[in-house]
């Protein structure tokens, strides 16, 4: 028995690494950790609550990287932060199972836009004013994102990474840092949430925790000596397998 827990103890932390670097740099990452949370043999909704302390830790970590390197700026985002709050809040309260199959597909296709958009050449402005919406359309628009965010959150780095996009010039290198302070900000209260209601099983997130905060420190290592180039290949490569993931096309 302990050996059995040795070697799944083993699994997550590097199951966990390779997600903190995925997540750090785009997104997706909990559909490796999340399958290997069910192979313990717990339920899909203990799992996508177990989850979030790796989730946790890995954006603070992240977001004292970015920070200590000058790439976040958090007074400006605080807001739009705050809606995501709200949102997760609310999301984490109604988490249940949700009807994979035709969820699954919205979502694909769903991901598939935000790539095309994340990809998109940003043009040059005249001036140095970057909102594209009107304010309490953007809060509106990251409460909506954190409403997911706190329901289920596979998939949410990629919606972040797609509306700060099309709100801002920021490379995506700082869109990445924005991205891991908000997400770690909500993280928390749905955290708080899934505990209230015992759906979180401590002893495997820490583990996970563990990986993920390892891999989003690589994956700001990555971000800051590499440049947008390595963040655009992973995120392009993320996102492409996690549409043809949950289409079926690929199995694993």
């Amino acid at each position: 028995m302990i050996h059995h827990d040795l070697i799944m103890y083993a699994i997550m932390i590097f199951a966990g690494i390779l997600a903190g670097i995925i997540n750090t740099l785009a997104g997706g990452g909990s559909s490796l950790t999340l399958p290997v949370l069910i192979l313990t043999g717990m339920p899909s909704t203990i799992a996508n609550a177990t989850n979030r302390v790796a989730i946790f830790f890995q954006n603070v970590t992240a977001t004292a990287k970015f920070h200590s390197h000058g790439e976040l700026k958090i007074k400006p985002v605080l807001p739009i932060t705050i809606s995501a709050v709200f949102g997760s809040i609310i999301g984490s309260a109604f988490a249940i199972k949700l009807d994979s199959a035709t969820f699954d597909k919205i979502l694909a296709l769903f991901l598939l836009s935000m790539l095309v958009v994340i990809l998109l050449p940003k043009r040059k402005k005249k001036n140095k004013k970057e909102r594209h919406l009107p304010f309490f359309l953007e809060l509106i628009l990251f409460f909506g994102i954190g409403l997911y965010g706190g329901f289920v959150q596979a998939g949410v780095g990629f919606l972040f990474l797609g509306a700060l996009n099309l709100l801002s010039n920021k490379d995506l290198v700082k869109s990445n840092a924005i991205k891991v302070f908000i997400i770690g900000t909500y993280t928390f209260f749905a955290i708080v949430i899934f505990a209230i209601a015992d759906k979180i099983i401590w002893k495997y997130g820490i583990v996970l925790a563990i990986g993920n905060s390892i891999g989003a420190f690589i994956g700001v290592k990555l971000a800051i000596t590499r440049g947008e180039m390595i963040v655009k290949i992973i995120l392009t490569v993320a996102i492409l397998t996690s549409f043809l993931k949950l289409f079926g096309i690929l199995k694993f």
